[in-house]
């Protein structure tokens, strides 16, 4: 497979992966996936859980229960973190510092649009990258934060303008049930010894003295049905970012759609999710290019093809687009005085 006949394929419109999971601990016991809180208008979660499940409809009256184990957003993380890394001199350097530490565009959540790389000398120029994008010119946001137009950004406090993903990726249990667990601590000591009063002793659960029972809460899940990695690169938004001319529009697809795959072949390929939550391939993973027919194809795509690619991409957009990549960069310091400003502007804009 060739990176330029993807591009130029018109009627390729996505790339997308199939990737079978397993636990590393086997089926027998609970894996553990990412917890939230209550909605603020919610008294308890959704099916009694603090996990993200959903409940499928078959025939007649069978439902499958599906948790998330790994988010869309929380994949775009682990994709993004090797430009912050392996991959660093394939992007621009740029980032803000707050106090002693520094923390590139790559590693912000809200990418070009964060408010804290708002708050430095960059904003007047982030602002026009955005205008720009609106106007019809990706070009200018590449050179500050090419991985926003990968996985997204929206510029919600200022220009309003919305870049949207063009990666999607999350991981997937189906049929699952979901387990509690109950703990007892027992410190090494009595009141006695401590010397404690009974009324002290009450007490003593907060500050780690005294015996404190957990019971009936959250304990993983046990999946019955497959564990898949889903995921998708949509080429028909990369192949039609805006750019002043032909010719830097070929570029932007072309350097966009190798940040996209060594994104996901070297970033989201690594599944130690969280604690209790390790995964490993149970089998190879299946690539396939859909068409706008609706047909779709197998394709063999490698990481050391996309590695590759990406290193020819992003010579070519550095060359053609001016990309600066890797090296010192640019990092600037946060301001706090615009910090402030931000706050009291959203405060004035509530009333």
């Amino acid at each position: 497979m060739d990176l330029s006949a993807l591009i130029a394929d018109p009627h390729a419109v996505a790339l997308r992966m199939r990737q079978p999971l397993e636990p590393i601990e086997g089926r027998e016991l609970p894996l553990f996936p990412p917890t939230y809180p209550t909605s603020k208008d919610a008294k308890k979660h959704a099916h009694d859980t603090p996990y993200t499940v959903n409940v499928l409809r078959g025939g007649g009256k069978l439902e499958t229960r599906i948790a998330g184990l790994d988010s869309v957003q929380s994949q775009a993380n682990r994709m993004e973190a090797v430009f912050a890394g392996a991959f660093a001199g394939s992007v621009p350097r740029v980032g803000v510092k707050v106090g002693a530490r520094t923390v590139l565009v790559t590693e912000l959540p809200h990418r070009l649009a964060d408010a804290a790389l708002r708050c430095t000398s960059l904003e007047d120029e982030i602002r026009k990258a955005f205008t720009a994008y609106a106007g019809g010119d990706a070009v200018p946001i590449a050179r500050l934060s090419p991985t926003s137009l990968i996985y997204g950004a929206w510029d919600s406090r200022d220009t309003k303008v919305k870049i949207p993903r063009a990666v999607r990726s999350e991981i997937l249990a189906y049929d699952i049930d979901a387990c509690t667990r109950s703990a007892q601590f027992s410190g090494a000591f009595t009141r006695e010894e401590f010397g404690f009063t009974e009324e002290e002793w009450k007490k003593g659960a907060n500050a780690g003295f005294a015996p404190t029972p957990s019971v009936d809460q959250h304990g993983g899940i046990i999946v019955h049905g497959e564990i898949v990695q889903f995921a998708s690169i949509h080429l028909g938004a990369l192949r039609t970012l805006p750019a002043a001319t032909p010719e830097h529009a070929l570029a932007l697809a072309s350097y966009a759609l190798a940040l996209a795959l060594v994104g996901l072949l070297h970033g989201a390929r690594d599944y130690r999710l969280r604690a209790g939550c390790w995964l490993v391939p149970n089998g190879p993973a299946q690539f396939e290019v859909v068409r706008g027919d609706g047909s779709a194809g197998p394709v063999a795509i490698t990481p050391e093809q996309a590695a590759t690619w990406l290193d020819e991409a992003a010579q070519a957009a550095q060359a053609q687009l001016g990309v600066p990549l890797g090296g010192d960069g640019r990092v600037l310091d946060y301001q706090p005085a615009a910090g402030k400003r931000a706050i009291n502007k959203k405060q004035d804009a509530e009333g």
